[in-house]
């Protein structure tokens, strides 16, 4: 509850010769020629907030109407006379500024829960951080706000996790706590947003937003996953602040002020709206889906190799090349059986019968006799005729030389 001494705050009226009052309650100073001035009034916690489910109002302005109801509206109350001008009268009325709002703070109390994964934890078993960043709306003034709000923040880093100290957003500021709950000065959350009260609300308004009221989504984003390293132990959260350009914001409340209902209180108040969202993923481990991720990507890695193939046999300039080389043509596997049953040292020595290098494991040297066209139980000069590769060389010089029979053998 330590607020700033009224003087120190310009859009209150000062009670001296710099400011003038006017008919409807403000006041024009010269230190503040934007927009008028008013009353300012210290308001306490209650006083200031109106809180529902999900969100929250605290008051900037304040409007207050006494009224009384109007006797000339009944002939006998509650039986209504025959005409009535105006039902309630107007017996007072005051308008004030909510001073420093922006030192008041927002206690956030939140929980998530999963049905299909059955999580459920509080806010005070989770780790947050305030994100304050790029919203979508950004303009240079609101970049400005917000790395002055960065730069403040001797714990602000540029990563939830492992980040490094900076003072320029985008960053991250990690939240204050009071029994286990985060809580932020209300200006904090606006620079957070690149907004601010002494702003014009509107064109044309020709109030500032602390006159008119504005609406802030605060996102709250929620994960238990993180790239490339899968599910997390704990489930964190990221508190992401978004102003409604140009919103306004006001709400009525209303208070008997005598037993028989005839003198009421009415308020109108001009705030910030909080709005709270949840967002972000909970992750689970589901096999179903990752047989479906498998089934799709290998679809569609089988699609992109059939694509690859046509385009290489079929389409392209140089298809019958591509064709030859996608392709490999191995050796006859019939005498795999008995070359794996001899020693190494018979396949050193049927390699260097072939003038073949014996060099590499055992798998290599019988690949190598196979390509060559070993047969077992084939003579030296036999099987070396028969490995040879054929050449064009080699058929050009079988052509080029006439045949001659051999000479007979016998049984």
């Amino acid at each position: 509850d330590s607020f700033s001494s009224l003087s120190s705050l310009p859009y209150c009226c000062a009670q001296n010769s710099s400011c003038s009052f006017n008919a409807d309650g403000s006041c024009s100073c010269d230190y503040r020629t934007n927009f008028k001035d008013y009353n300012c009034t210290w308001l306490g916690g209650s006083d200031a907030s109106v809180t529902r489910e999900s969100s929250i109002v605290v008051a900037t302005f304040v409007h207050e109407y006494t009224q009384l109801l109007n006797s000339t509206c009944f002939s006998s109350y509650p039986s209504a006379a025959n005409a009535c001008d105006h039902l309630w009268v107007a017996d007072g009325e005051a308008s004030m500024f909510a001073a420093d709002v922006e030192s008041f703070t927002l206690l956030i109390d939140h929980s998530v829960t999963s049905p299909k994964s059955g999580l459920a934890t509080t806010s005070r078993q989770m780790q947050g951080m305030l994100f304050v960043g790029d919203n979508g709306n950004d303009h240079s003034s609101a970049k400005a706000i917000k790395d002055a709000l960065c730069q403040s923040s001797s714990n602000a880093v540029t990563a939830p996790e492992g980040g490094s100290s900076t003072n320029k957003s985008p960053c991250y500021i990690p939240p204050s706590t009071a029994v286990g709950l985060d809580y932020f000065s209300i200006g904090t959350l606006l620079q957070a947003t690149g907004v601010t009260l002494e702003g014009e609300s509107y064109p044309g308004s020709g109030h500032s937003a602390r006159y008119e009221g504005l609406t802030i989504n605060l996102l709250i984003d929620y994960s238990n996953s993180k790239d490339w390293h899968g599910l997390q132990t704990n489930i964190s959260y990221l508190y992401k602040p978004s102003v409604v350009p140009q919103s306004t914001f006001k709400t009525t409340s209303l208070s008997p002020m005598s037993l028989n209902g005839s003198k009421r209180l009415k308020k109108d108040i001009h705030g910030i709206l909080f709005e709270v969202r949840p967002s972000g993923q909970l992750a689970v481990f589901d096999f179903t889906q990752l047989l479906l991720q498998l089934t799709t990507s290998l679809t569609l890695l089988a699609l992109a190799t059939v694509g690859v193939n046509i385009l290489a046999q079929y389409v392209l300039r140089y298809r019958h090349y591509y064709s030859e080389a996608l392709y490999d043509r191995t050796a006859d596997f019939d005498n795999i059986s008995f070359l794996e049953a001899q020693p190494d040292e018979a396949l050193q020595k049927e390699l260097r019968d072939r003038n073949l290098p014996t060099t590499g494991p055992r798998e290599r040297m019988i690949l190598r006799l196979m390509e060559y066209g070993y047969r077992p139980g084939s003579s030296r000069s036999t099987s070396r005729a028969s490995m040879e590769p054929y050449t064009e060389s080699t058929a050009m010089a079988s052509a080029r030389q006439p045949f001659v029979p051999s000479a007979p053998t016998g049984p």
